[in-house]
């Protein structure tokens, strides 16, 4: 991923338990991916129609903190994100591999 690339996306989250929980979407296969948002407006769009309740919030994380929410989706078994979905489209879809590995080269 060049520079030219690059987004600062936006997240939807909670916490729970303790820890972070991003909003995820589901592919039409059935595979869970990281909702990311180009917007703020477009991120608290999303929290209205999922009728995602009170205590969800919009933020816009720092490149670091980005790369740590995909490193922990990795982990958790999610390995795509996506940017703006809909109820039934998004916008683009992300491999969460290749933006870690495009991140991590030198």
């Amino acid at each position: 991923m060049s520079d030219t690339d690059e987004i600062d996306p936006f997240v939807v989250y909670r916490v729970s338990g303790g820890q972070m929980e991003c909003a995820l979407w589901t592919l039409a296969e059935g595979e869970r991916a990281l909702a990311l948002f180009l917007t703020a407006d477009g991120a608290g769009g999303y929290v209205a129609t999922a009728q995602l309740t009170g205590q969800w919030k919009v933020f816009q994380p720092s490149k670091h903190d980005l790369l740590q929410i995909l490193r922990h989706c990795r982990l958790a078994g999610i390995h795509r994100a996506v940017l703006d979905p809909g109820a039934e489209t998004a916008q683009r879809l992300f491999d969460i591999e290749q933006v870690l590995a495009a991140a991590d080269a030198p």
